[in-house]
């Protein structure tokens, strides 16, 4: 439930409770609330509720597709450190993530927020600029049929979120990749876990309830920069999808008055959003950051999600050759074009070894970009968001049409430029 006002009214917290429903999260800095209520008759007996602007459902979101691809441990973990940034890590150098770049700046003193499936804090290139995690969780929330898979705590399951955080972050040393900002704190928001449906399929999933409440947490706490590789489809012709949608658009406000920028993935439907009521949610929120995906040779990638509201910068996400397939059988050997296309950083630890991995979509472009923000923040002390967004569009690198355009927005990010100059 919305709210007129950033307020919560009092009266309209009884009728909640009158009308048979349980607040499970009150948001008073952003005027929401989530609501349990078993009568299918709830939100029509709640809308006329004073200060009420919109009710609807709370939403589930799962992980986009598209996204593992292939996974490997080194025969010997005391390799030389860097050794994967040296062979595969052409995404982080092409955003300008190189040694020149480093020796100016590499984000001490900044902490960004990984709202994703978790953070294995236990991986080598992980646990040096782990921050702290928080669990947002909750099996009460599942819809009948559907059973959360993992222990929910603040560890990543599945991959995704360790492999974001690894390319925002990863030191320098005590590791064999590289991060956009080496030195920057990663801070772990759990907002999606393992959960298998009544089909028995098991996917990366949460809730509006779970992802709303860690990104005001996130600013609340100090996070200079939020990012969220994930997100799904608002219909702004649907009045079910009202409720949510304002509910990012406000989140995402609160944040960025409280100085946090969030960097979003555009979504990996390929899809052109210029036209319709469709937006990919919390991308396309007024005070959101919206990137999109491209492939090694600068190309938008082919499963990126563009269009107006849609591509506000873009960043490599990795891209496939035509006609090929995705492998995501560990056991299949993966083809040669793999680690010049796909997007290598780290993925979990599993007790003996680390493992690492390719994977591709706008949930890998989305923290470079979160990383040079992350530089930024930290090389231009006491800069807000506003003046972040003005350092982006000067610095990237216009590979589209001259300005703004709808595939890559204001251009490919670029720290080197963003920090050191052109």
């Amino acid at each position: 439930m919305v709210f007129e006002g950033r307020d919560i009214p009092g009266v309209a917290l009884e009728g909640i409770q009158a009308a048979g429903g349980e607040v499970i999260r009150a948001l008073p800095q952003i005027g929401v609330v989530f609501v349990r209520a078993q009568d299918p008759e709830f939100p029509a007996h709640v809308a006329g509720l004073t200060g009420v602007e919109e009710v609807g459902p709370n939403k589930a979101h799962s992980l986009p597709p598209m996204e593992a691809v292939e996974r490997m441990k080194p025969e010997q973990q005391d390799i030389e450190d860097n050794v994967f940034y040296v062979l595969f890590q052409w995404d982080i150098k092409r955003v300008g993530g190189i040694a020149d770049t480093w020796a100016v700046e590499a984000g001490d003193g900044v902490t960004v927020a990984v709202l994703d499936i978790g953070v294995d804090y236990l991986h080598m290139d992980i646990a040096p600029n782990y921050a702290y995690g928080r669990s947002y969780i909750n099996p009460a929330d599942l819809p009948p049929g559907y059973v959360l898979v993992e222990p929910g705590d603040e560890r990543d399951y599945h991959g995704h979120g360790t492999h974001v955080a690894g390319a925002i972050a990863a030191p320098i040393t005590e590791g064999l990749i590289i991060g956009v900002a080496p030195e920057a704190r990663i801070a772990n928001y759990k907002v999606l876990a393992l959960i298998r449906d009544p089909e028995g399929n098991v996917d990366g999933m949460g809730f509006d309830s779970w992802i709303i409440p860690a990104i005001v947490d996130a600013a609340d706490a100090g996070c200079q920069v939020i990012n969220m590789s994930l997100g799904g489809d608002y219909d702004l012709s649907n009045p079910d999808d009202l409720a949510g949608f304002l509910a990012y658009c406000r989140a995402t406000e609160y944040a960025w008055q409280q100085g946090a920028l969030v960097v979003a993935a555009a979504g990996n439907e390929g899809e052109d959003f210029s036209q319709g009521p469709i937006r990919h949610t919390p991308s396309a929120t007024p005070h959101a950051l919206s990137v999109s995906a491209t492939g090694p040779f600068d190309e938008l990638a082919s499963y990126s999600n563009y269009g107006a509201f849609t591509a506000d910068f873009a960043a490599p996400g990795g891209d496939i050759l035509p006609e090929s397939e995705w492998y995501d059988d560990p056991a299949t050997p993966w083809p040669d074009w793999v680690a010049d296309y796909l997007c290598f950083s780290a993925l979990f630890f599993d007790g003996s070894y680390h493992w690492y991995g390719w994977m591709a979509g706008t949930s890998m472009a989305a923290p470079k970009v979160s990383g040079v923000a992350a530089l930024i923040y930290a090389h231009f002390p006491g800069i807000d968001p506003e003046g972040v967004v003005r350092v982006l569009e000067r610095s990237s690198d216009d590979i589209g049409a001259p300005g703004y355009d709808f595939q890559y927005g204001w251009g490919l990010v670029d720290a080197y430029r963003a920090i050191v100059g052109p």
